[in-house]
Parts: structure tokens; C-alpha cells; sequence
């Protein structure tokens, strides 16, 4: 005899709906929660370049930028901590260095600050979603 399991409709159902309030609340706050991931990873790059460079303005400090999307029928939300390349193009030459008439050696601020902030930002997301996820039930 193979052994069997009787779940009633009516417990399905309730479970569908608990699935689907999981995945609303999940969805309606996992940008929110990106975007401040994001920003943490961006003021520990802007902490490097203070601690590397002495200083707190110029192009390279003001073209640090976090930016979250919001989650699309086709993707996922996603976040972003970065440079804006036109506004620093000079950024990745200060991280690894450079040859030339002029050389300078490599001053790593971006590696180190993202390195420095994963497990941080890691613990952040987890804590979070369980949260959202208690939240919803």
C-alpha cells in the first residue's frame, strides 16, 4: 500500500493566500531594502577615499552614488553603489595606478571599501527579509 497524505481544500487555500501575502510584502519592500545596502556600501567607499585621499570634496568624493530599481515583470529589483564615470574619470587610475610620463602607484580605495562592507550588508539583506517575512505571516 503507498502511503498517502490528505491536505482539505480549504487548507490549500489558506496557504496559497499566506504564499501570496509573503511575495506582496516581500516585493513591496525589497527595493527599500536595496537601496539602503546600497547606500551603506556607498558612505563606506566615500569613509576610504577620506581615509586614502585627506579629503572630503572634489569630483572623485560627489561621483559616488547608490541607486535601487524596482523589481520588473522580466528582473528583479536590484541596487547599485558605484562611480559615475563622467563625473570621476579619472577613478580608476587612483584605485590600480598608472604608467606614463607621471606614474603613480595604485591607491585601492573602492576594493577595500566593498570588501570591508559585505558581511555588514549581507547580515542586512537576511535580517531584513526575515522581517518582511515574519511581518507578512
Amino acid at each position: 500500500m503507498k502511503p498517502s497524505i490528505y491536505i482539505p481544500q480549504r487548507e490549500l487555500d489558506k496557504l496559497e493566500r499566506n504564499c501570496n501575502l509573503i511575495l506582496k510584502e516581500i516585493s513591496r519592500k525589497d527595493r527599500a531594502l536595496l537601496l539602503k545596502s546600497a547606500q551603506y556600501i556607498r558612505d563606506g567607499i566615500r569613509e576610504k577615499i577620506n581615509s586614502t585621499f585627506k579629503r572630503k570634496s572634489g569630483n572623485l568624493y560627489k561621483a559616488v552614488y547608490a541607486k535601487a530599481y524596482p523589481r520588473t515583470v522580466t528582473r528583479p529589483a536590484v541596487a547599485f553603489a558605484g562611480i559615475r564615470p563622467r563625473k570621476a574619470p579619472h577613478a580608476h587610475l587612483l584605485e590600480y595606478g598608472h604608467a606614463g610620463p607621471h606614474p603613480a602607484p595604485p591607491h585601492p580605495f573602492f576594493r577595500p571599501a566593498v570588501d570591508g562592507c559585505r558581511e555588514e550588508v549581507m547580515k542586512n539583506i537576511r535580517t531584513g527579509l526575515k522581517k518582511t517575512v515574519e511581518g507578512a505571516l
